[in-house]
């Protein structure tokens, strides 16, 4: 017999359509996913896409439809712990026919503060998960956190957040460049990555090329930078490549990716893709850059000067690079692939179904 379950979130996005065909894939969850932007889905797709609409108030949203009516047709119901939108924390607090199951970092992540910086937040997430029937988080820290604070285990689930990656390119290619991706804006600290490289290759000009690849609000002031220190011939601004072929190939011939100032999903996917992961010990993230594990699969470095000299080193030490690349994919596929993700959402759902049988 299936189990009617229901998520919700903001936005329906693109790489978490995998994650939710893989759920259906492997269990009796007959799940719709509700969200209040453009459907997506295709004929193929495993689960239902329900569009829900959302008005904004000041700094809150709630949705127009009456939320509680349509969450009781479900027998779970798996809500982003979105503080911020009403109608998803008033279903906490309704007499409800459905189990209801939070899912989150967990903890204070956004582009203004440290992983996990204090917050009175804190305690009104903790009352959620004391009301809740369960709680999913990303990582086993936030996890962690919630048994501290005295949260029962038992109801804390965790989906480690990852994307899918399917390479396409069987022949292998030399690795010979370093890779930057993602939107280029200040967090991201594309200018700390410039600055370093110019520095290194003042004293070898055998260092890699570097591929920046991606736009945004930066990308101007970079392109400008490379052009004004006469570097196009060894940092190349290819600006944004959503082809996933394209985007493989430079994955392929990549000994590191780079990012200095945030580490999110684009870990994952390097990680996917074999190349290790390079990033600050600091750096904004969701809980991805707590997959680096440093020296292993990729580096988390504390200075610039620490940057330069991890630069100078990839080009003078290759063959460890390509090492850590290999453990970056074999971790992937053993600790972080879709489908362990997806095992994460099934064992929530279990259990609330089964808890009180």
């Amino acid at each position: 017999m299936s189990v009617k379950v229901l998520f919700i979130t903001g936005k329906l996005q693109h790489y978490r359509v995998p994650i939710f065909n893989l759920i259906v894939k492997n269990s009796n969850i007959d799940l719709t996913v509700a969200h209040a932007s453009k459907k997506i889905t295709t004929e193929d797709d495993l689960f239902e896409e329900k569009i829900l609409n959302e008005k904004k108030l000041g700094p809150f949203t709630y949705h127009k439809e009456n939320l509680l009516k349509y969450c009781n047709e479900f027998d779970v119901v798996v809500s982003m712990l979105y503080l911020q939108k009403l109608s998803l924390m008033k279903l906490l607090f309704s007499r409800r026919k459905f189990k209801l199951l939070y899912w989150g970092i967990g903890v204070k992540a956004s582009q203004n503060s440290e992983f996990d910086a204090p917050t009175f937040l804190n305690k009104i997430r903790y009352y959620i998960a004391r009301k809740s029937d369960g709680m999913i988080f990303y990582t086993e820290y936030a996890k962690d956190k919630y048994i501290a604070n005295g949260i029962k285990k038992e109801k804390l689930f965790v989906m480690n957040n990852t994307v899918e990656v399917l390479p396409k390119i069987t022949k292998a290619e030399k690795k010979e460049i370093l890779l930057f991706v993602g939107t280029l804006n200040k967090s991201k600290k594309i200018l700390d990555l410039l600055k370093a490289y110019k520095k290194v290759y003042a004293t070898n000009k055998e260092l890699p090329i570097l591929e920046v690849v991606g736009n945004g609000v930066d990308f101007e002031e970079a392109n400008t930078w490379v052009k004004e220190n006469n570097l196009s011939e060894k940092i190349k601004m290819l600006g944004a490549i959503y082809d996933e072929l394209e985007l493989e190939k430079k994955y392929k011939r990549a000994l590191a990716c780079i990012s200095p100032g945030q580490a999110g999903l684009s870990v994952l996917s390097a990680f996917g893709h074999g190349v290790p992961f390079i990033t600050s010990s600091n750096a904004i993230t969701g809980g991805e850059r707590l997959n680096i594990k440093n020296g292993f699969n990729g580096i988390l470095f504390s200075t610039n000067e620490e940057l330069e000299n991890i630069i100078a080193d990839i080009a003078t030490n290759p063959k460890k690079y390509i090492k850590m690349g290999d453990n970056a994919q074999e971790f992937y596929h053993k600790e972080r692939s879709p489908k362990i993700m997806a095992k994460g959402f099934i064992d929530a759902v279990n259990y609330v179904q089964n808890k009180d049988s």
